[in-house]
């Protein structure tokens, strides 16, 4: 996914303590070391850390906090990858903020820009952000949730399910195939069989949490329409020096049609867990082009796009009156980064999604009897109606988790209709946070996860 001091822009989240509910946290791992999440880690008690012996007997040996599916073992985090850091990366982030706001100076604007002219400053800054992804996501769900506990599952990279195929188009021309096979049988049945494999680690996962217990998944993931072309792109590089637009664009929603496809299957296999989604930062319309597993549309599946704290349309979050439920602040989230404790401002839908997926876990506290399709139904219902969010989500709002709290309580003795109209009456919306003057504001610099 082109990819809060906390709470900082969050004026107003509420702070309930929870009732152990277990999160899921399908991401790149995350610092299991980090004060903010001290105390609401998932513990696997079946497993004697360190011993080396699958005790519990699930085919996984060690998997004291999760489990590691991109290497098939219990490393949920990379600790070397933090070699990516450096001041100028925490600099950067925190001068993003200060643009957002207006704020920074016209050197501070410069310097950013020089920045991202820097081709190794760029790389260690992605690789930073892909490191500190799961761990940022995971200091949001935990945010005033101190019974909540954990579940790390580390993705499997897609990037080199790709580069793999790379390989087997360069080794059929050098064969000499017809470049009409290739296409149809080499690249096209690749993509099908990425999109296969993908949806075959995400089964995995999902088969994983429902082992656990685990009620609410947030995947702050996804492969937009901008991405697959970017994938395809090379693939087709080898069979001409200039493939069309319009045969870019036939294989990359080929792919995104088969993995949200494939994906499909395998959420509507897990009626039990509610899987909360980032919309996707490429600002564009998800009914228009799809993103996988963004756009899938099931009773247990939620998708959220990025707000600027509730008062406006962050302008890199896609949106889609069908395809996206609601917006959450996604906008210089303040949240845990590894490691020595750190705390940075990212922004992305990345990050609204697993506000909400916070939100939803503590409804399912609120009444544990509470189906997915319901808890959907409640966030959905109690959000707060914005103008700026008309014909951009099915609910045109941005989440309003008192009032969700408030309507699932009220499902203790009515039902969950009724429940959001008498939250709709009792609970006020949100007073204003994190207003920004589109005048001042500059995005430009912005490079959400």
């Amino acid at each position: 996914m082109k990819r809060n001091l906390l709470g900082a822009l969050c004026t107003g989240c509420v702070s309930i303590a929870a009732q152990g509910a277990t999160i899921g946290v399908i991401d790149s791992g995350y610092d299991y070391e980090h004060e903010a999440l001290a105390g609401k880690l998932w513990s696997n008690a079946g497993e004697i850390p360190g011993d080396g012996i699958d005790n519990d007997g699930n085919g996984k040996i060690d998997d004291v906090y999760g489990w590691n599916f991109a290497d098939k073992n219990s490393e949920i985090i990379d600790y070397t990858l933090q070699a990516s850091y450096s001041p100028a990366i925490e600099k950067f982030f925190e001068l993003q903020l200060a643009a957002i706001k207006g704020t920074a100076t016209e050197g501070e604007l410069i310097w950013m820009k020089e920045q991202l002219k820097d081709a190794e400053f760029v790389k260690n800054l992605e690789t930073f952000g892909s490191y500190a992804h799961g761990t940022h996501v995971a200091g949001i769900i935990a945010k005033d949730n101190a019974d909540a506990k954990l579940i790390a599952l580390k993705l499997l990279s897609t990037k080199k399910a790709f580069w793999t195929l790379h390989k087997k188009v360069s080794q059929s021309l050098a064969a000499g195939q017809d470049l009409n096979f290739i296409k149809e049988f080499v690249i096209k049945l690749g993509l099908w069989g990425i999109a296969y494999q993908q949806s075959q680690s995400l089964s995995q996962m999902a088969a994983y949490l429902q082992q656990q217990g685990v009620a609410v998944a947030n995947g702050s993931f996804g492969i937009g329409m901008d991405q697959a072309r970017g994938l395809v792109t090379p693939l087709l590089l080898l069979l001409t020096t200039e493939p069309s637009p319009d045969q870019i664009e036939e294989y990359a929603s080929f792919f995104i049609h088969k993995i949200a496809e494939e994906q499909s299957k395998i959420l509507a296999k897990y009626p039990d867990i509610l899987f909360v989604f980032a919309a996707g930062n490429e600002g564009t319309d998800n009914d228009a082009e799809p993103i996988a597993p963004a756009s899938i549309r099931l009773d247990n599946v939620m998708t959220i796009g990025a707000s600027i704290g509730n008062t406006g349309l962050a302008p890199f979050s896609n949106y889609g009156a069908a395809t996206v439920d609601l917006f959450a602040p996604g906008v210089g989230i303040v949240s845990a980064v590894p490691r020595g404790n750190q705390y940075l401002p990212l922004s992305g839908t990345s990050m609204s999604a697993p506000e909400v997926a916070r939100a939803a876990a503590l409804v399912k506290d609120r009444n544990p009897k509470l189906s997915p399709l319901e808890i959907r139904e409640i966030l959905k219902g109690t959000v707060d109606r914005k103008s700026f969010l008309k014909a951009m989500a099915y609910s045109e709002g941005v989440l309003n988790d008192e009032r969700a709290l408030f309507a699932a309580e009220q499902t203790l003795t009515v039902p969950v209709k009724q429940a959001i109209q008498q939250a709709q009456k009792k609970v006020l919306d949100k007073a204003a946070t994190l207003s920004i003057d589109a005048q001042t504001a500059d995005f430009s610099v912005v490079t959400p996860l």
